[in-house]
């Protein structure tokens, strides 16, 4: 892959940010012969104008860190909500944590005339395949236990 594709990939996760989803590739295959299939991608490390690391999540649930000269083949990356990747380990993850960030947003927010957040929860909420808060609360299997710093 050349200095743009990374280059993309790198920007597709820092839309990611902001968008929500993820990028997941087909397979990654290493120099060594190692293929994983339904690999998300969660960082594209780089120095300057040298990128150096692809981190990604295999389908056991295995984060892996490969330098870029091992990469040999990178399948048909795409950006995907939470709720259409094929990794099911990755997306059972990234539920719970859009799920933690959501509950928590609605914990913030609370008795607020408007919220400044609600851009971010409905975001939160679509990538977890989620249509309303009374949904998320449903979802739960037990409350969070959130703990305050110094308290």
């Amino acid at each position: 892959m050349n200095l743009f594709g990374w280059m993309d990939l790198y920007t597709g996760l820092e839309k990611t940010k902001e968008i929500g989803g993820c990028i997941e590739a087909a397979s990654i295959e290493l120099a060594n012969g190692e293929k994983f299939r339904n690999a998300v991608i969660m960082r594209v490390e780089y120095t300057g104008n040298r990128f150096y690391s692809l981190g990604f999540m295999d389908e056991q649930g295995t984060v892996r860190v490969a330098h870029v000269d091992q990469v040999s083949v990178l399948v048909n990356p795409e950006h995907k909500t939470i709720g259409n990747v094929q990794n099911l380990v990755y997306q059972q993850w990234a539920r719970e944590q859009k799920r933690t960030r959501a509950l928590r947003l609605l914990e913030i927010s609370q008795g607020a005339a408007r919220s400044s957040y609600e851009k971010e929860l409905r975001c939160l909420l679509e990538d977890i395949g989620v249509n309303s808060v009374q949904e998320l609360y449903a979802t739960l299997q037990e409350k969070p236990i959130l703990s305050v710093v110094g308290a």
